[in-house]
């Protein structure tokens, strides 16, 4: 056990307190953080200056659309809960997910929404509560924790060594000499009243604790901003990087580029993306990105009428999520890594549970497998995943409501008008009707119509799958009426199925833009704004378009934004100098 605790030090009521202040969501300028981090900005600034291709010829910086920078809001970003645990799997080896008892989060659909992360006083104390079990498990082998032998020389030297380059990995810069001397007068204090690790351990606590872990802190570079746009230091741009393209602090390479000034440039940066999607982190990034953009992260918690679904259970509903989250990872870094593959594809991943849910051949062998479809069986890419028809569809039945908006807000990126204060109940489950003839008979009352034509008729094409997500011909023995419209888009028109939905949804310039919104909410932690973010979406989207809609082109478009190249300068903070 960490004999010393950092609850005796430090309290959770101060804590909450600088919680609170950096909450809000907003700088308040350089002095938010007065002083800290002045010789580590010092440390990694030998190229910040640099000009290669990011500023203009009166030496000011210069948009991706040409003039002055427009980065949009620029929000402090504290690590979500998968953040979290990610970046304490790569600094410490930790994969208990610690995070998993924080309080949940999120908004505008995604986890790590930076407008609505603020911390509670539970958001404080589970901040203690992890810090303190993740010490305790860290050094439980200080052998290999510590960069050398505290028994072969002095212990208060190697303590140092190991302050620097720990410090150096969780706060994702160098520390300064105010900031080093303090964790070493920490050590020093533990160590006066406790053995080794329990000191050791209660510096790891204050590391974690600090919000220079929790927070991706951006001051920016001392005299590189112009009148709306701050230009960051690599160290900062480093952070940007890692969390955008792994969830999780940078690596060693990163660190090195950073150290050495080769961040500074757009071209620089590129490379770097470039060369992080090939490691297997931005898988993760990828899959959590899809889990909530599709809803099936929700199938942790779904449940469904076990007498309507006998086949349903907990670990069934497990697999399905695996299979979207192996979907798209074959998609993005396996296959032809498109929008319309996505969309359209004709293949799912299955085990023999699966494929006999869905009607598929079984694959030989244990795990999911590649599976063409076959057998009359439609597979139409993430529209006919198993996990998203069961997202998106009630406990005993279909739900072409939730299905059609599933289409219309997640891919269309266009929000229904709020339904009226007194909504009619939707019909009981009639055992001599489809389910489209009690929505009909729904849908035909004056006081539904008008919002529902927007969607109903999307999610009638979807009644070829059942609420667990099997293709289906009949129901109730009665024959499926799987035809509908696709309205309000670039691309209209009537489709019978999923299979030609996708077809139409693959080739509308509408869907492309929206999953260019959805990735800029998702990499930025924040909505855009169609007056601040105009360059910075006309960027996407122009890339975006330019590559074919290559999905792995779209997350290097993400770095290449006024918004992610800046933060936004405010009033106060005069010449940033």
């Amino acid at each position: 056990m960490v004999g010393v605790c950092m609850r005796n030090l430090v309290s959770p009521g101060l804590l909450f307190g600088l919680g609170v202040a950096l909450g809000s969501g907003c700088y308040g300028g350089v002095t938010s953080f007065e002083g800290a981090g002045a010789d580590a900005g010092d440390a990694g600034d030998a190229g910040d200056a640099g000009d290669a291709g990011d500023e203009g010829e009166d030496g000011e910086p210069e948009s991706a659309c040409g003039g002055e920078p427009s980065p949009g809001a620029s929000p402090i970003r504290r690590l979500s809960a998968w953040e979290y645990d990610n970046t304490v799997l790569d600094l410490l080896g930790d994969d208990t997910h610690p995070a998993a008892a924080f309080p949940q989060e999120g908004g505008s659909g995604f986890d790590n929404n930076a407008d609505v992360a603020s911390v509670t006083r539970l958001q404080a104390q589970k901040y203690l509560d992890a810090s303190e079990g993740i010490a305790e498990r860290a050094v439980a082998d200080l052998g290999a924790l510590l960069p050398c032998d505290p028994a072969a020389g002095d212990e208060h030297t190697c303590v140092a060594q190991w302050i620097d380059a720990f410090g150096l990995r969780a706060w994702r810069r160098p520390l300064d000499a105010d900031e080093r001397a303090a964790m070493l007068a920490l050590f020093d204090e533990a160590r006066a009243q406790d053995d080794l690790p329990a000191s050791v351990g209660l510096v790891i606590q204050a590391f974690l604790q600090s919000p220079y872990f929790l927070y991706r802190v951006e001051l920016g570079v001392p005299g590189e901003q112009g009148t709306a746009a701050v230009r960051l230091s690599d160290f900062e741009m480093a952070s940007r990087l890692s969390y955008l393209v792994w969830g999780s602090m940078p690596d060693q390479a990163l660190l090195d580029a950073a150290a050495a000034g080769e961040l500074s440039t757009a071209e620089q940066v590129e490379a770097q993306a470039r060369r992080m999607l090939d490691d297997p982190k931005a898988r993760r990034m990828v899959e959590h990105f899809h889990e909530q953009w599709l809803g099936t992260i929700r199938l942790a918690t779904l449940e469904k009428d076990t007498t309507a679904f006998p086949e349903w259970s907990p670990a069934l509903s497990a697999k399905q999520a695996q299979e979207a989250l192996a979907f798209v990872d074959h998609v993005v870094f396996e296959g032809q890594g498109t929008l319309e593959e996505l969309l359209t594809a004709s293949y799912t991943f299955v085990d023999a549970e699966l494929a006999e849910l869905y009607g598929l051949p079984a694959p030989e062998g244990p795990g999911l497998h590649k599976t063409e479809a076959a057998g009359g069986v439609e597979l139409t890419g993430i529209l006919s995943l198993g996990g998203v028809l069961s997202a998106y569809a009630l406990a005993d039945t279909t739900d072409p409501i939730k299905r059609g908006l599933f289409v219309r807000e997640h891919l269309l990126c266009q929000i229904p008008p709020p339904p009226p204060d007194v909504i009619p109940e939707l019909p009981p489950v009639d055992p001599n009707a489809t389910t489209r003839e009690r929505f009909e008979q729904h849908r035909s009352d004056p006081a539904c119509a008008a919002c529902h034509t927007l969607f109903d008729p999307i999610g009638f094409g979807f009644e070829g799958y059942d609420a667990i997500g099997r293709f289906r011909t009949t129901e109730n023995g009665l024959p499926i009426d799987a035809s509908g419209e696709l309205s309000g888009a670039d691309v209209t028109g009537p489709f019978v199925g999923a299979r030609q939905l996708g077809t139409m949804l693959a080739g509308s310039e509408d869907v492309a833009q929206c999953v260019s919104r959805q990735w800029f909410r998702f990499a930025y932690g924040r909505l855009e704004s169609q007056e601040l973010d105009a360059c910075n979406m006309d960027t996407l989207t122009t890339i975006f378009a330019e590559s074919g809609h290559d999905l792995r082109e779209l997350v290097v478009a993400l770095t290449q934004t006024d918004a992610f190249m800046f933060r936004t300068a405010y009033a106060d903070e005069g010449s940033n100098g």
